[in-house]
C-alpha cells in the first residue's frame, strides 16, 4: 500500500511537472492500442458532443518507448488544436501502426534513423492549412490564434518532445481537406525481453563494457550488480577524476554511467571531459532532480550524446537505454 501510494504520488507529480514543462522523460513501454482506446474517452468528454472521435489500431500492436504523462499531453493539445480547425465539428481520428524503416531505404520525411518505430497518427476533418501556414507550425511560438484563443499551437512542443523519445514529427494539410499530425516513437523491448529476462536487453555487440561513476558505494554496487545481469562487463569509479584516469590509462569504454551530483567533479563535467578525449563516447547520466534535464538542455552543458534518467531508474529501463545507444552508436549515429 506504500508502495502504490508513493507510485500515484510521484505519476502526478511528473504529469504537473509535464504540464508546467520541468519535467525530464520517464520512458515506459506504452501499449499503442490502449492508450488511444482511453484518450478516446478522455476527448470525447474534453472536445464536446460535436466532435467524433475514432480509433483505428490492432489490439497486437508492438509498445512504444515513450514518456506516458508527456505523451497524453501532446494528445490533447493535438486533439484541442483539431477541435479548433474544425469548429467544434467533425471527425478526430486517432490511428496507430508499426513501421520498418529500412537501412537502404529512402530518407524518411521525418528524417528517422533506420529502426522499428510505432506511429501515431491524428487527423481531423478541419479547413486545413495553407502551404505558408503549414511550413511554419513547427517554429516556437507560431500560432493562428487570435489573441486570447490560446497559446499557440504547441507542434514544437510536440516535436521536440518526438525527437527527444527517439521519434519524430511530420504535419500533413491540405486546404479544405484536413490535417494529420504523425508522431513516431521506437518501439520499446521492456515490456516484453527486458521483463521476462534482463540479460535479453544487453547490447547486441558481444562484450559491451561500461564505466558507472557514482561517489555512493552502495549505488555504484547495486549498479554494477543490475548491469552485470544484464550481460555487460563493468567497470567503476568513485569520482570524476578517477574515470577520467581510466580512459586515460586506455580502458575500453563503450558508454558512461554517471551520477549528475557528485562532489568536485560533477556528471556534466565528466561527460564533457570524457566526450573530448573520445569523441562520440555516449552517456547516461543519472539525477534525483526533476528540473536537471531542463537547465541542462537551456545551459548547452553537454554537446555530446547523452541522455538524462531520473532517480530511482529501474534496471529494465537503463539497460533498454543503453541498448538504444549502443545500437545508435553501431549505426553511426553519433
Amino acid at each position: 500500500m506504500v508502495f502504490e501510494s508513493a507510485r500515484r504520488g510521484s505519476t502526478i507529480t511528473r504529469r504537473l511537472l509535464a504540464f508546467s514543462r520541468h519535467g525530464d522523460l520517464r520512458s515506459e513501454a506504452i501499449n499503442p492500442a490502449t492508450l488511444l482506446t482511453s484518450m478516446r474517452e478522455l476527448l470525447g468528454h474534453t472536445l464536446g458532443t460535436g466532435i467524433d472521435v475514432r480509433v483505428e489500431a490492432r489490439p497486437d500492436l508492438p509498445a512504444l518507448l515513450a514518456d506516458l504523462g508527456q505523451l497524453e499531453t501532446v494528445l490533447v493539445n493535438l486533439g484541442t488544436n483539431a477541435r479548433d480547425a474544425m469548429g467544434s465539428t467533425g471527425t478526430l481520428t486517432l490511428s496507430a501502426s508499426a513501421e520498418a524503416i529500412l537501412d537502404a531505404g529512402p530518407k524518411h520525411p521525418a528524417g528517422l534513423k533506420p529502426g522499428s518505430y510505432v506511429r501515431l497518427a491524428i487527423s481531423d476533418s478541419g479547413i486545413g492549412m495553407p502551404p505558408e501556414v503549414l511550413a511554419r507550425v513547427t517554429e516556437p511560438f507560431f500560432t493562428t490564434k487570435r489573441p486570447g484563443e490560446g497559446t499557440g499551437l504547441g507542434l514544437a512542443m510536440a516535436r521536440g518532445f518526438a525527437e527527444q523519445s527517439g521519434g519524430g514529427l511530420l504535419v500533413e494539410s491540405t486546404p479544405g481537406r484536413g490535417t494529420t499530425v504523425t508522431l513516431w516513437f521506437t518501439v520499446s523491448r521492456l515490456a516484453a525481453s527486458a521483463a521476462a529476462d534482463p540479460a535479453a536487453s544487453a547490447d547486441s555487440r558481444p562484450g559491451a563494457r561500461l564505466l558507472v561513476v557514482d561517489d555512493d558505494a552502495m549505488v555504484r554496487m547495486i549498479l554494477t550488480e543490475e548491469l552485470e545481469a544484464a550481460g555487460y562487463a563493468v567497470l567503476t569509479a568513485a569520482d570524476g577524476p578517477a574515470a577520467l584516469a581510466l580512459l586515460d590509462a586506455g580502458e575500453r569504454v563503450d558508454l558512461v554511467v554517471a551520477d549528475l551530483s557528485m562532489p568536485g567533479m560533477d556528471g556534466v563535467a565528466l561527460v564533457r571531459n570524457a566526450q573530448h578525449r573520445r569523441p562520440n563516447l555516449p552517456a547516461i547520466l543519472l539525477t534525483g532532480f526533476a528540473n536537471a534535464a531542463a537547465e541542462i538542455a537551456v545551459g548547452g552543458a553537454v554537446t555530446g550524446t547523452f541522455t538524462l534518467l531520473r532517480k530511482p531508474v529501474e534496471a529494465a529501463l537503463l539497460a533498454e537505454r543503453i541498448r538504444m545507444m549502443l545500437e545508435g552508436v553501431s549505426a553511426g549515429e553519433c
